[in-house]
């Protein structure tokens, strides 16, 4: 049996299947069952880990849209969580906060459940502090030809709303126009599937930062 990597995350080594009992793409089981986290957590914590600064972070406001364990809230000087329909529930379209209030957000698997997308990445960019950065994470990026909305949350559908496709980066450009946009696609260190993971930030610093430190990160808004 082939021994699978440690999570990067929490450092276990049983994983299962992932959601509705689905495997990686490359057949390995894609589910953490010590912290639950799943490809696209991990590839999005070694992003976090290539670019964290824990002199920064410790004076950081976190907020998160999905329990997804991505970063520790302890890094951070305040930590908030969101889940819509849930506890502390916020409409992503109206965030109830205000301007500048979180210096770092991970908005993971959200967009594609809400009905008018482009205002709620206005509210997401509305809500980030000048220094901060947003982690923005999607299904289809890399498998999908070009977002399809069918304008309802489909149950047959995870009550999504819309798929995206490869055309997301320009529809992120057109819609913010006057924010850093980087990509990287990288692979999950636990199964090797590859997953493309967005950040938006107002900071040249991070901006940098990325570039510098993330092999694979590239610019998608010049």
């Amino acid at each position: 049996m082939r021994r699978m990597p440690a999570c990067n995350i929490c450092g276990g080594s049983a994983f299962g299947a992932g959601p509705s009992g689905r495997l990686a793409e490359t057949g390995l089981a894609s589910r953490c069952l010590t912290c639950g986290s799943l490809e696209r957590h991990r590839v999005a914590r070694e992003i976090i880990d290539a670019i964290r600064s824990p002199a920064h972070f410790a004076a950081y406001r976190l907020m998160r849209f999905s329990p997804d364990p991505i970063v520790d809230e302890s890094w951070f000087a305040s930590s908030e969580l969101s889940i819509y329909g849930g506890d502390n529930s916020l409409d992503l379209q109206a965030i109830d906060r205000p301007d500048f209030a979180y210096d770092v957000i991970i908005c993971s698997h959200v967009l594609e459940h809400v009905g008018d997308d482009n205002r709620a990445l206005g509210e997401l960019v509305r809500i980030l502090s000048p220094q901060g950065f947003l982690i923005l994470i999607v299904p289809r990026v890399l498998t999908g030809t070009m977002t399809e909305d069918w304008g309802f949350p489909d149950p047959a559908k995870n009550f999504h709303y819309r798929g995206y496709g490869r055309d997301f980066d320009a529809r992120l450009v057109n819609t913010l126009p006057n924010i850093h946009i980087v990509a990287a696609a990288l692979p999950d260190p636990v199964t090797g599937d590859i997953k493309r993971i967005h950040v938006l930030t107002k900071s040249a610093f991070w901006r940098d930062r990325l570039l510098a430190n993330v092999s694979a990160a590239r610019r998608i808004d010049n």
